[in-house]
């Protein structure tokens, strides 16, 4: 809705447009216009008929009272032209009747049925008009409220599910980081337990620091989930600020392949980097340090222990990195959503437990880059993820 128009100001307009064509005071203030309107000209032709009752030539006046009704029927409508249509042949032929000879009485019968007949034609006519512009003022009202009306359902209907998103999102994030906190406790309840009740010949360091080697496991994760919590904060409020310096992706690239080397070791996995020269550009270090992460993190978690390529290089005015492993790979459906906020690949019971949220924020990283990601795979054949970063965008672009 960021961009569309005030929809709680078009449909208030709407509900106040809708109570007016139904108002019955409406309706009453319309009719005692028309009558009120009509008795005032009614009282103004009297006079000006009677001032100029000694005229010979009643045309001319007969053509100033079409004008009059024309105008009550612009005004007023089908009915107050009629109206004043009577009101004018009544007072025009009792008034210039008495003015009229003997044998000029077929004359004043005449005039007033062409004045009749041609006043009832402009009546109709102009009624007609109007009507036809007051139908296509209300059409382009009508689609106006139309469009505004779909909107609202549309944009009714994304709140749902992004409600119902966040409180599967809050769910998860409640569920996460309670498990750590969780297991920490207990397992420091129980060092006290044995500190407190047991001998201490009987205590073991060991198991002290199994203990502590596990409780700071426990805090590195709680760490990067509050982490990840922050950064979807900063995006979604577009208070992400990038700090652009000269950034190697294959140096970057490698730096991260090192972090993980413990893990790959455990889960017995072989990253192959294939790139020719560095691959130069202005960017956020940190933040491609985070993408490449997410997606190398990923590419663990989901690759089956099988090898992962890294291919680095430049094409035209683009950074390009590709990282492709040859695990479960993820259903074409869920590749639809895989970068939106709150959603995550869950399309097989295999799948991880975690925030969800690592892919949205590497979306968003690459996008303030001025990049694109996209995401190629096949179920139970692996999953390449491709990136392509401006080489040259300064910070006066962003």
């Amino acid at each position: 809705m960021k961009d569309g128009p005030n929809f709680k100001e078009e449909f208030i307009n709407l509900y106040n447009y809708s109570k007016r064509q139904i108002s019955h005071k409406r309706q009453l203030v319309r009719y005692i216009f028309i009558f009120g309107s009509n008795t005032l000209l009614g009282i103004l032709i009297y006079f000006s008929i009677y001032l100029f009752k000694t005229y010979p030539d009643k045309v001319p006046f007969y053509l100033f009272f079409l004008i009059i009704v024309a105008l009550s029927a612009f005004l007023g409508g089908l009915y107050s032209a009629l109206l004043t249509t009577g009101i004018i042949s009544l007072e025009a032929y009792f008034l210039f009747r008495v003015f009229y000879k003997t044998d000029l009485d077929l004359t004043l019968y005449i005039q007033l049925a062409f004045f009749i007949s041609g006043a009832v034609f402009i009546s109709y006519l102009i009624n007609l008009i109007k009507q036809t512009n007051e139908a296509t003022k209300l059409k382009q009202q009508e689609e106006t409220y139309a469009r505004t009306l779909i909107q609202l359902h549309d944009e009714y209907e994304i709140a749902l599910k992004n409600i119902k998103a966040r409180d599967q999102f809050l769910s998860i994030v409640s569920h996460e980081l309670k498990t750590p906190l969780t297991i920490m406790l207990l397992k420091l309840h129980d060092m006290l337990n044995s500190i407190q009740n047991v001998s201490l010949a009987n205590f073991s360091i060991q198991q002290l620091m199994n203990v502590l080697k596990n409780s700071e496991q426990q805090i590195k994760w709680l760490s990067l989930m509050i982490n990840d919590l922050l950064d979807v904060s900063l995006i979604t409020t577009g208070r992400m600020k990038l700090q652009l310096e000269n950034t190697d992706l294959v140096s970057v690239t490698e730096q991260v392949r090192q972090s993980f080397s413990e893990m790959l070791k455990k889960e017995k996995y072989k990253i192959k980097i294939y790139a020719k020269s560095s691959v130069v550009g202005v960017w956020d270090k940190a933040r491609i340090k985070q993408v490449i992460t997410n997606l190398v993190s990923n590419a663990i978690k989901y690759g089956e222990s099988k090898p992962i390529e890294i291919k680095i290089f430049v094409m035209g005015s683009q950074g390009k990195f590709i990282i492709k492993d040859e695990g479960m790979g993820i259903p074409p459906k869920e590749q639809e959503v895989i970068f939106d906020l709150f959603k995550r690949a869950s399309g097989s019971k295999e799948y991880k437990k975690g925030l969800g949220v690592g892919l949205f924020i590497t979306s968003e990283i690459v996008k303030v880059h001025g990049g694109k990601i996209k995401v190629s795979s096949v179920p139970k054949k692996g999953t390449s993820f491709t990136i392509e970063l401006p080489l040259n965008k300064t910070k006066s672009n962003l």
